[in-house]
């Protein structure tokens, strides 16, 4: 990808997450998601902690506990919206092994072998490279290092999915979610680079959309396309997006219910080791 290409899509990924800073510690579910992955395979007493998208810094406050103070946490993010409110909930924390730092997670300037337990949660999707990422992850993980991420299947999120079908109908591939498309596919990303003792675990979770803001869900050029550049409708010509768009609504409808649209927002707790 040209450096351009990447730039434009750094800020689009961080003009996102910018606008979600503000409002982003009021989710419950993002904290209680991101929090289990700590929960279900810990950091050891003075082990170094890598937080890939730490947001607000919901794991890395958590992990910087459980490591003492002869542990580090470092908390990464490319929004610099995320940053500053981790930042500001540092200065009051009174901890002293934590540090945040700007940087995309394809290409962390960090030693090779130097991480004892890396997290990612909720952000592994927006990955451009997602089993290149992984071997990198691989790397920094000292031998016997622990990696817990989230993942997303290919049924996640109705606009996505349905979408997806939409458009591969008409010759135009939609990305998000695919390189974690199931379970067995997850597991064989993780093992293609190079994870060993993987173990997955899905939870489902799903939630009824409102009528009036399922119809309004169509993908547009405007909308983040996370794990994609350039975005996947960015040269369809708007005869065909119309065309897309209203089978896609002659979908949804079939799908409404007295409640709305269900929508399955299930999740994957993953878990492996160097």
């Amino acid at each position: 990808m040209k450096r351009e290409d990447l730039h434009d899509y750094h800020k689009h990924v961080t003009d996102t997450y910018d606008e979600r800073s503000v409002n982003h510690d009021n989710s419950e579910w993002h904290r209680k998601t991101a929090l289990k992955l700590v929960e279900e395979m810990p950091p050891r007493v003075g082990g170094t902690v890598l937080d890939i998208g730490t947001g607000t810094g919901f794991i890395a406050f958590h992990a910087a506990t459980l490591v003492g103070s002869k542990g580090k946490v470092i908390g990464v993010d490319l929004s610099e919206g995320m940053l500053n409110q981790a930042n500001v909930k540092l200065a009051d924390s009174g901890l002293e092994n934590i540090e945040f730092l700007r940087g995309d997670m394809e290409h962390l300037e960090l030693p090779d072998n130097s991480i004892d337990h890396l997290y990612c949660a909720s952000a592994f999707f927006c990955a451009l490279n997602p089993l290149a990422t992984l071997k990198h992850w691989h790397g920094l993980l000292a031998p016997g290092g622990s990696l817990a991420l989230h993942a997303l299947p290919e049924t996640a999120y109705f606009w996505v999915s349905m979408a997806r079908e939409v458009l591969y109908s008409h010759g135009i591939r939609y990305l998000l979610n695919t390189p974690t498309a199931n379970m067995e596919k997850t597991a064989s990303l993780l093992k293609q680079a190079g994870f060993d003792r993987v173990k997955i675990r899905e939870e489902e979770h799903g939630y009824y959309v409102p009528w009036e803001r399922a119809r309004d869900s169509w993908i547009s050029i405007d909308d983040f396309a996370p794990g994609q550049y350039p975005h996947p409708v960015r040269n369809v010509s708007p005869e065909t997006l119309a065309l897309c768009e209203k089978e896609y609504l002659a979908r949804l409808q079939e799908l409404k219910t007295d409640k709305g649209v269900w929508n399955d927002s299930t999740l994957y707790y993953v878990y492996a080791f160097k």
